[in-house]
């Protein structure tokens, strides 16, 4: 019983203790443990150049690049294609086969990696395919080239011939036309001949006519003398003779007007049977004009015909022609492609590095359509788009080179320059027009993943040879700007100095610090985290220790910083009475020196 008693007192005893500790842990140790204290980060005072202008806001995206595959391996002719209409397509058509798969979703490619290896029996059935292809292909195309030489000939010699017989046709059609010009000339000029005649015979007329009456007067007159003298012999003899005489030159007149008469009646005669027969001729010529023109014109509407047909023929051979030569020229283009894509080894390989982000096939499977076989993610492809307002984006051009700094490195400036700049504006508030515009992402991007938040930074300003600290390490009390300073016994003290240029990140100083001098930035941290800040602050050290006299790029680069704190800088008083910068927070919490606003949108600003 009494040990019992002495094993309850125990108990009782030992309860009591847990719940004295219990509550003196909730009441002391507890509420320490949360108390937030002070956390001091040294920053060196570095010289380079200050960059300031627009910052905005995007996320990383890769471009992805695919491995397609897009052979043509279909050779069959469309009348080929009727005739094996009823066929399966394994007895017409051959297809490549996957052996083996050396990637997977995920993995990073360096070029020259193998990506996929196909069967010997597939390579080798498809090219004996391609080359049988080729083959008959080439001997159509030799066929067609045949054909179309003799065709052209045979063509161009029926051509010749009709040439020719438009050629006679226009010489009978000239020559024809130059007979009847010919022959009516002639009897134009006889008619000219006999007309100019009638005056000749005219006044030949007019003589006669004058003799004869002249003769037929004499000769009457002569016959009274001698009726009335018939009784003297002697003077009848003579009156006799005299009256033969007058007898026979009136007959000799009368024979003489008989004939000048005859004359101009067969001359008129002769001129009406020229001009009758020049009205013939110029009718037969007008008749043979007809023929001879409408020969003629047949002729050359049997030569342009020819020609048309001639042209025709040619073109329907060349087409055939061409037709071959095409298929021919298709076949050896798959076959050349066939053996650019299976290489020598019947591997495919990475023609680029990047991130496997997809692979659609696997080891038996047969390529049977074209299509994407791999994509990846290609390292020098990679883009941020960010949103600029319209006041902002006046300024800038695609080209312009940019500075980026991404959350996860923010001590590290990586550079881009403008790809594109979208036209189209889009508001997303009613009150906002912005635009956007892609950047390209330049240089080592073997640290970046897709989706890393980016702050781009537009630079529209910037200043070269200044000294500069981080913006954290300032603070305002009664608009004048002060820092803690460590001494050269390495003490802290407070120390005033003059700012210029801001750039929201970093800050310019005019006076109050030299180059090396070192400067603290002071956050506060609950002392459960004090652990896990100070590991942080010997990894963010060792890392920024290794950035030397590197220049930094703008917002972000912090060449020569040490200590970039890591927790959330608060409003209130800093240590040693000093204050931090109006607008009641530390740059991480977003306020500026000077009441300024953080950078993203609004352009960068000057202290001092």
């Amino acid at each position: 019983m009494k040990k019992r008693k002495k094993l309850k007192w125990i108990v009782l005893i030992i309860a009591g203790i847990l719940l004295t500790a219990a509550a003196c842990y909730t009441v002391f140790v507890a509420p320490l443990m949360e108390k937030e204290q002070w956390v001091y980060k040294e920053q060196t005072v570095e010289r380079g150049t200050l960059k300031a202008g627009v910052t905005e806001s995007g996320s990383l995206e890769y471009g992805v690049t695919s491995v397609v595959y897009d052979l043509d391996l279909d050779v069959s002719t469309d009348e080929e294609e009727e005739d094996e209409e009823d066929e399966s397509d394994e007895t017409v058509q051959k297809y490549l086969k996957i052996e083996e798969v050396y990637v997977k979703t995920g993995e990073r490619l360096s070029e020259g990696d193998i990506l996929y290896r196909f069967t010997q029996d597939s390579i080798s059935d498809v090219r004996m395919l391609l080359e049988n292809a080729a083959a008959k292909a080439q001997a159509a195309y030799t066929e067609a080239q045949a054909g179309y030489n003799l065709s052209a000939l045979e063509a161009e010699t029926d051509a010749a011939i009709l040439k020719l017989h438009e050629q006679y046709a226009s010489s009978i059609h000239e020559t024809s036309s130059l007979s009847v010009v010919h022959e009516s000339a002639l009897l134009q000029v006889e008619i000219e001949k006999r007309t100019a005649n009638i005056i000749l015979l005219q006044k030949k007329l007019e003589e006669a006519t004058k003799d004869y009456n002249e003769a037929a007067k004499d000769y009457l007159d002569a016959q009274k003398p001698v009726l009335e003298e018939e009784s003297n012999t002697v003077n009848f003899m003579i009156m006799q003779k005299s009256y033969l005489n007058l007898q026979t030159r009136y007959e000799n007149a009368k024979k003489a007007l008989q004939e000048a008469e005859q004359a101009l009646e067969d001359n008129d005669r002769k001129i009406a049977a020229y001009q009758e027969k020049l009205e013939d001729v110029a009718a037969k010529s007008r008749i043979s004009a007809l023929e001879t023109d409408e020969t003629y014109q047949e002729s050359m509407i049997n030569g342009e015909n020819a020609r048309v047909t001639y042209e025709a023929e040619l073109e329907s051979l060349k087409e055939t022609l061409k037709e071959a030569e095409d298929e021919k020229e298709q076949i050896e283009k798959q076959l050349s492609a066939f053996e650019a894509f299976v290489g020598e080894d019947g591997c495919l390989y990475a023609k680029e590095a990047g991130i496997v982000t997809e692979v659609l096939y696997e080891a038996g499977d047969s390529l049977r359509d074209a299509g994407t076989m791999i994509s990846y993610a290609a390292p020098d492809d990679m883009t941020i788009s960010v949103d600029v307002t319209q006041e902002d984006i006046v300024d800038l051009n695609v080209g312009d080179k940019v500075d980026i700094t991404f959350t996860a490195y923010e001590d590290t400036v990586y550079e881009g320059s403008i790809r594109s700049i979208d036209t189209t504006a889009t508001s997303r508030e009613s009150n906002a027009v912005s635009y956007t515009v892609v950047i390209a992402v330049e240089g080592d991007t073997t640290l970046l993943y897709s989706g890393m938040t980016a702050d781009v930074i537009f630079v529209t300003k910037q200043k070269e040879d200044v000294l500069y600290i981080s913006r954290k390490a300032v603070m305002e009390e009664n608009r004048r700007y002060y820092v803690y300073y460590k001494t050269s016994a390495g003490e802290m003290e407070q120390k005033e100095v003059e700012t210029g240029m801001d750039n929201g990140i970093y800050v310019e100083i005019l006076s109050g610090l030299e180059e090396g001098d070192t400067v603290y930035l002071a956050s506060r941290v609950n002392a459960e985290e004090e652990d896990i800040g100070d590991a942080q602050e010997a990894e963010d050290g060792d890392a920024e220790s290794e950035t030397g006299d590197s220049e930094p790029a703008g917002p972000g680069k912090g060449a020569g910083v040490e200590g970039m704190p890591d927790g959330d800088f608060e409003g209130g008083e800093m240590p040693f009475g000093g204050k931090m910068p109006s607008g009641g927070e530390m740059p991480f919490g977003g306020g500026m020196p000077s009441g300024g606003r953080m950078p993203s949108g609004e352009g960068m600003l000057s202290g001092g």
